[in-house]
């Protein structure tokens, strides 16, 4: 409740001072061709820097991204189906535990307990799900190189639409007063403006959003992977149930490790 009071505080705040701006330089601050170069400049740069595809997938799900708060424990519904599973499993009914396992909701999860049911070794599941694990951090890193590298385009875009302002402005300086040449520098000096609120309210505040997303996804994923690892060893429902519990509920919540390099787990648990 708090965070979407400071969210309504923040747009207001915001609005009011567009509002102010508006009412003080007039339609000076309205530069379309500026805003519109500021805009598309930057996409077309991130498009030949990043390909197409990633740059438009990600575009279509920063909404989504953003809606919806970052993972930071076990869904309890899943909590459940999970030590259902291992609950089957101990008591030899593989077949029914399988299909329990198709119910879980997180993916990575349910690939997981269906990899160790399946019996594979300790090394080739914790090598399976090592790479989903890389996948997913490359992934978001990927996301997040775009967004800085939009931060980084806009400013440059911005200060190309002035100059091309200021260029015009000469042109035309021997046959226009100074009224004019007051519109003129305003109108061209706002392309600077647009580039860099677009960088510092927009494309750098997604980024440290989309880093802390990612922090804690990796976090979510390394405690799930050593919660299918004790499925694999077929340990007790109570042992694993208290592991869940231990799943840090802030999102806040310090988790260094989860941005560092996916550790190596000691040989002696694998054999286990």
């Amino acid at each position: 409740m708090r965070k979407k009071i400071l969210w309504v505080l923040g747009a207001v705040g915001f609005l009011t001072l567009i509002a102010l701006l508006a009412s003080t330089v007039g339609l000076a601050w309205a530069n379309l061709p500026g805003l519109m170069l500021v805009v598309g400049g930057t996409w077309l740069a991130s498009v030949i820097g990043h390909s197409p595809k990633p740059v438009m997938d990600l575009l279509k799900r920063l909404p989504e991204l953003f809606r919806q708060p970052p993972v930071v424990h076990l869904p309890t519904q899943d909590h459940k189906r999970l030590l259902k599973v291992a609950d089957l499993c101990r008591r030899g009914h593989v077949r029914i535990a399988e299909d329990t396992a198709k119910t879980i909701g997180d993916p990575f999860l349910m690939a997981g307990a269906r990899l160790a049911l399946d019996r594979h070794s300790g090394d080739e599941l914790v090598r399976m799900l090592q790479w989903r694990i890389r996948r997913q951090k490359e992934s978001d890193h990927r996301d997040i190189r775009i967004l800085r590298t939009m931060a980084t385009f806009a400013p440059a875009f911005g200060m190309l639409g002035t100059l091309v302002g200021l260029v015009a402005l000469l042109g035309n300086l021997g046959s226009s007063g100074l009224e004019y040449v007051g519109l003129a520098m305003g109108f061209a000096l706002m392309s600077t403006l647009y580039g860099l609120l677009a960088a510092n309210l927009i494309f750098k505040p997604l980024a440290l959003k989309l880093e802390d997303r990612s922090r804690h996804q990796l976090l979510h994923m390394n405690f799930l992977l050593d919660a299918v690892l004790m499925l694999h060893e077929r340990q007790h429902p109570v042992m694993i149930n208290e592991f869940l519990e231990s799943v840090p509920r802030d999102r806040d919540e310090p988790a260094e490790w989860a941005s560092a390099p996916v550790r190596a787990l000691p040989q002696e648990r694998l054999r286990a």
